[in-house]
């Protein structure tokens, strides 16, 4: 929760001062900071030596993002550094998002096809989510592999490496809901077939199927 301090921002100095704290703590180069809100080293150097007035909203907020952090934290409203690791994906697939109804609605006629089009994209989506299920599943079991010295001692009796086991129980959790997401990316093609039976019902068959298996390995005590 955000500490915020009644609305008193720091001056044009101590926002520098963490301008220049938050460049040091990523390991940024003044010009490559500059690079990334699109100016030169000089002025990196002028707003972390002089200065940035607190209330230039666009420059603060430039600057938030390119540090990785907020414009709260750079004018001393709040003492939250960080960006929470669901902020960043909310922005990112913000982004994306933009992207697709910018060209959904600016290239795809007719309301019925652009609510198709975004339909399919939800579908996608959740199945992606249960991909994602499966990617921390398989995760979780190479880091049980790497922490498990009695099984490294048996892997190098018997010259294996950890990795062959790692890579395998990745592809053995991953085969199936990768699968899954290529029928679904199927489908899109049939949409128009003349023969094609209830090509979204298919879809959601899928996607419910893969949730309902992710549900069943989850509820077993192994991964």
């Amino acid at each position: 929760m955000k500490t915020l301090k009644n609305e008193i921002t720091f001056t044009a100095k101590q926002v520098g001062e963490r301008v220049k704290e938050r460049r040091t703590e990523l390991n940024l180069t003044m010009p490559e900071l500059g690079k990334r809100i699109g100016v030169n080293k000089s002025t990196i150097q002028r707003y972390e030596a002089g200065g940035v007035d607190p209330t230039r909203t666009m420059i603060i907020n430039g600057l938030a993002e390119a540090l990785l952090t907020t414009p709260e934290w750079l004018t001393g409203l709040s003492e939250e550094k960080e960006y929470s690791t669901r902020t960043v994906c909310e922005k990112t697939m913000e982004e994306h998002t933009k992207k697709f109804l910018d060209v959904l609605t600016s290239t795809v006629q007719g309301e019925p096809r652009q609510e198709m089009l975004t339909n399919i994209l939800g579908q996608y989506m959740d199945m992606y989510a249960v991909l994602c299920g499966h990617f921390a599943r398989a995760m979780a079991e190479a880091d049980r592999i790497a922490e498990d010295e009695g099984l490294k001692q048996s892997l190098m009796k018997y010259a294996i490496g950890a990795g062959e086991i790692t890579e395998k129980a990745y592809h053995n959790e991953l085969s199936e809901p990768v699968e899954d997401m290529k029928q679904m990316v199927d489908c899109f093609l049939h949409i128009y077939d003349l023969n094609s039976k209830n090509i979204f019902g298919k879809m959601s068959q899928i996607k419910m199927s893969a949730e309902e298996r992710l549900a069943d390995r989850n509820n077993n005590v192994a991964p």
